[in-house]
């Protein structure tokens, strides 16, 4: 069972489907995975936290639309 408590809500992610790899901001923490932004829309994916990775420095990221929010 993956650990959740190694997440963070408002947290940049790497979510990996296959040989796919996409950047997401997780909106909400769930017992079994996330609610993931990977678009400018309002829309999170439920994301299993097997697939989620830390982006180890996203503090060099200032500003996404991820979810819709602007914050940047």
């Amino acid at each position: 069972m993956a650990n959740n408590t190694k997440f963070r809500e408002g947290e940049l992610i790497i979510y990996q489907n296959g040989d796919s790899f996409e950047i997401g901001k997780i909106k909400r923490l769930t017992p079994t995975g996330a609610f993931v932004y990977y678009s400018s829309g309002d829309t999170a994916a439920k994301t299993p936290f097997e697939c989620m990775h830390k982006l180890v420095n996203a503090y060099t990221v200032t500003g996404t639309s991820l979810g819709g929010q602007g914050d940047g």
